[in-house]
């Protein structure tokens, strides 16, 4: 048998899907035989996520009531594919046949290294991250590697899109409100990570050793990831989703 995780970039989800792919889970698993329910650390993950989307699901709905919710996630989602595009050109003079260039990418990875988990962090700090990582790019150390490799719009791009994001969150009247952005981007980081880690117990257990238990459990996984992989796959030649890692 193949055991092997579906394929799913969770991240270009809603979060509104993102929640639904969740509750999905926790419905499709809870059909499975009680009498195999008999590992501890399963029963744990699976503790956790009923836990944490109870949560995330409430932010969700608080955060939905707001009208500019929308505009502000679309922000987000702009500076993300910004900060990846940014890293995805270094790596590109990293294999250059100019030696200049292959330095230049060197230096600048370096730079960036120290900022790569931008797009994963909440909404302000974020912001700030990015500011920092700019003002470092512009500065006398770094703006001649730029111009080297002349991909001073890819700068550009990050800094436009993170004063677009930073005008319409700080745009906010309600101090509460900006707390429930603030809060909804670090409660769906904390529930991705406690279902990546649970996705990973179960294909490793699967694999180990081919009990029912996790046989069903990976095989119901999969149908509803592909269910979603599917729909992406589809909206992909409509719009263009942002580019990050698969969980």
């Amino acid at each position: 048998m193949n055991n092997s995780l579906q394929p799913l970039k969770t991240s270009s989800l809603t979060n509104m899907e993102f929640g639904q792919l969740m509750k999905r889970h926790l419905i499709d698993l809870s059909s499975i035989d009680q009498m195999l329910l008999n590992d501890q650390p399963y029963n744990a993950y699976l503790q956790q996520l009923n836990e944490k989307l109870e949560i995330y699901e409430k932010g969700l709905a608080r955060v939905l009531e707001n009208e500019e919710t929308e505009l502000i996630s679309l922000a987000d989602k702009g500076r993300d594919r910004a900060v990846v595009a940014f890293s995805k050109v270094l790596k590109l003079f990293a294999v250059s046949e100019n030696a200049d260039e292959v330095e230049a990418s060197r230096k600048l990875g370096i730079l960036f290294h120290t900022f790569k988990n931008l797009p994963y962090m909440n909404y302000e700090a974020e912001s700030i991250g990015i500011d920092k990582l700019v003002s470092h790019l512009e500065s006398a150390n770094y703006s001649d590697l730029i111009k080297l490799l002349d991909i001073g719009r890819f700068v550009t791009r990050m800094k436009g899109s993170n004063q677009n994001f930073k005008a319409l969150f700080e745009g906010r009247i309600l101090s509460d409100s900006k707390s429930e952005y603030y809060n909804m981007k670090a409660a769906r980081t904390v529930l991705m990570h406690i279902y990546k880690d649970f996705t990973d117990y179960i294909l490793a257990m699967c694999k180990a050793l081919n009990t029912p238990l996790f046989i069903t459990s990976l095989s119901l996984i999969n149908t509803a990831r592909k269910y979603y992989a599917d729909m992406l796959a589809h909206r992909s030649t409509e719009t263009v989703a942002p580019v990050l890692p698969n969980v």
